[in-house]
């Protein structure tokens, strides 16, 4: 009796402990994980923590959220779970700066009200008679206010960086001025930075401005400016096309004078499309596409190669041609995608960065007679080469260029830091309007303090196509970036300005891993088949040719019929193609085979090895107890 009383006691007290057990870790520990990620990206960066020290004045976020409308989207309400988790941890983290609210706006509500003045976007759910709020309004004692008018799970990866860039503008009274060149419109034809809008007709602003206004005050200034303004923090240079040296020495003299520098130049610009002329279609394709600052570049103690861009089947991207490619994706060794390896990872702006798209890119030699340290920001692989920029402009051929393709050994820097003591450019002056050369008052002959300029041998990476995808969102535009190209300018202007706070979270947004073994076991063989391919289409229009001339002999009754020659030499074009046929079959099935035994390998490592373990180590188990059990026994 006693032993049944303790038992159900102790039943009693196991089940009272094991609900008390989960009462306090839900209610204390509700938030706490282990981050086993590659870069710990559930893990508040080191970047944000500075941030939120930082803080000198109370930030109030209020986080609206309808959870009782997001009860019918499961995979919506675990990703605001994730959002409050996180953003309670910003409030943790920040030793009573930031204060948190949630909100659960109700239909006609202050709460809801509120959340409209704001500018949060109330979203129909389908089956729902309330519409749905998920966004976040920050506010500062100084009445500013920056929101995130809706949380959308597609930019997950990014959460971080948008709480801490919203908590940064808020805590931050300093903008850094950014003055912005450029011989296109990058900031859209007749637009109206005020308004916001762009007039009927006119180009919209690339999308990189949108991003520099979200951060810097941005100032855009004429391509036939006389003197850059002291005001400017950082003057970033987009495609000097032809600039007059009157505008090259106000940059020239802007530099020695302190002033930072992120020049863009290109030896073939795509995006840089000539107007076409119906009475001379020539004109297009010969009108010249390159920009460059080659005066200063010499200067400062570099050089951007002016006939050749860089081909690189190593960080090759895929591009469907259309019928060029038989509509299928090949690998354009003109367009790249760069990763880590190609980084300097001793460099705060590109440390952390994941990928970079360029599109025929130029390159920088280091003079040797320089007064300038150089140091290499992006490379190409060491695979990398040289094809000549007319190729580009004037028989541009995608299958040829991969197929022609010759590795080389060098890697080729594509953007480059420049640092130290500089000379002028222009120790005589510029010419004004009246021609006269002349120099502006307090002319520079030598740089102040050591100069700082980011000189970059691309253009078209600031292409919207290149690192962002814009959708509409209930009529509005989000963008969700596909690659770190605009996060290295914006890296820069910040290094250079010496405000680092976002640059390790902004690098931190995860983009997709690729499988590089995977990829190079599919390049391998698509090298090889493209080859083959490409033989077969020549071998083929080699037969048709001799065919038709001869078919030019006719019989004696004036009927087109096939001579022996001609049906033997069919024949054998037709056994040469089944063989090539099967050759090309051969190397297909080769790659399927060497990728299906990486997947087993792969499965087995991941998925199969830690059971077989556990069940290893399970049957040690029991063969060690059953041993001590036998030796107990045979002892008594």
């Amino acid at each position: 009796m006693k032993k049944q009383l303790l038992s159900t006691t102790g039943l009693l007290l196991a089940i009272v402990l094991f609900i008390s057990f989960n009462i306090v870790v839900n209610g204390n520990f509700k938030s706490a994980r282990v981050d086993l990620t590659e870069d710990n990206l559930y893990t508040l960066s080191e970047g944000s923590q500075n941030v939120l020290a930082s803080i000198t004045e109370p930030v109030t976020l209020r986080f609206y959220y309808s959870e009782q409308v997001a009860q019918a989207l499961p995979s919506l309400k675990a990703y605001a779970q994730r959002v409050q988790e996180l953003l309670q941890e910003y409030q943790r983290a920040s030793n009573g700066m930031i204060r948190l609210f949630v909100m659960s706006p109700e239909p006609f509500s202050d709460d809801e009200q509120r959340a409209q003045q704001y500018g949060l976007q109330s979203v129909p759910i389908e089956g729902e008679p309330d519409p749905m709020y998920f966004g976040l309004a920050g506010t500062n004692r100084l009445d500013g206010v920056e929101t995130i008018p809706f949380f959308q799970p597609e930019k997950e990866d990014t959460l971080e960086y948008d709480l801490t860039k919203l908590i940064y503008k808020l805590s931050t009274d300093e903008r850094k001025t950014i003055g912005v060149i450029s011989a296109l419109e990058v900031d859209g034809e007749q637009y109206d930075p005020l308004k916001g809008e762009v007039a009927a007709g006119g180009a919209e602003p690339w999308t990189m401005m949108a991003e520099l206004r979200e951060m810097f005050t941005v100032t855009m200034l004429p391509k036939d400016i006389r003197r850059i303004p002291s005001s400017i923090d950082v003057l970033v240079v987009v495609h000097p096309k032809d600039f007059e040296d009157s505008t090259l020495y106000a940059i020239d003299q802007y530099v020695l004078g302190g002033g930072k520098l992120v020049s863009y130049v290109d030896p073939y610009a795509e995006l840089d499309e000539p107007e076409k002329d119906p009475d001379n279609p020539m004109a297009a394709m010969l009108a010249s596409r390159s920009s460059n600052m080659e005066q200063l570049f010499q200067a400062w103690g570099i050089e951007r190669s002016a006939a050749d861009v860089v081909a690189d089947r190593k960080t090759a991207t895929k591009v469907d041609f259309g019928a060029r490619t038989d509509h299928q994706p090949i690998d354009y060794v003109l367009w790249q995608g760069l990763d880590e390896e190609n980084f300097n990872a001793d460099e705060k702006i590109t440390s952390s960065l994941r990928k970079i798209n360029v599109a025929t890119p130029g390159y920088f030699k280091i003079l040797d007679e320089k007064t300038t340290e150089v140091t290499p920001l992006l490379s190409s692989s060491n695979e990398a080469m040289l094809v000549d920029k007319r190729v580009v402009q004037f028989r541009n051929d995608p299958v040829a260029l991969l197929t022609k393709y010759q590795p080389g050994t060098l890697s080729y820097p594509l953007a480059v830091r420049v640092q130290g003591e500089a000379n002028s450019a222009f120790p005589d002056g510029a010419k004004t309007k009246t021609g006269e050369v002349k120099k502006m008052s307090g002319h520079l002959d030598k740089a102040k303090q050591s100069i700082d300029v980011v000189a970059i041998a691309d253009v078209d990476m600031l292409d919207d196509r290149f690192w962002v995808q814009t959708q509409d969102f209930y009529g509005e535009q989000l963008a969700f970036t596909t690659s770190n190209n605009i996060d290295f300018l914006i890296n820069a202007v910040e290094d250079m300005t010496g405000s680092q706070g976002l640059i390790s979270v902004r690098s931190r947004a995860g983009f997709s891993r690729p499988f590089h073994r995977v990829i190079a076991l599919q390049r391998d063989a698509e090298k090889r088949f493209r080859t083959k391919e490409r033989e077969l289409q020549q071998k083929l229009k080699e037969t048709q040719q001799r065919i038709a001339r001869m078919q030019v002999q006719r019989s004696g009754s004036g009927e087109q019929i096939l001579t022996p020659e001609q049906q033997k030499e069919i024949a054998e074009f037709r056994l040469t193609a089944n063989k090539t046929e099967q050759q090309l079959r051969s190397v297909q099935a080769n790659l399927r085979k060497d990728i299906d035994k990486l997947d087993t390998q792969l499965k087995f490592f991941n998925i199969g090895l830690v059971p077989f373990v556990v069940a290893l180590l399970a049957v040690f188990t029991g063969w060690m107890r059953i041993r001590k059990r036998t030796k107990g026994r045979s002892q008594q």
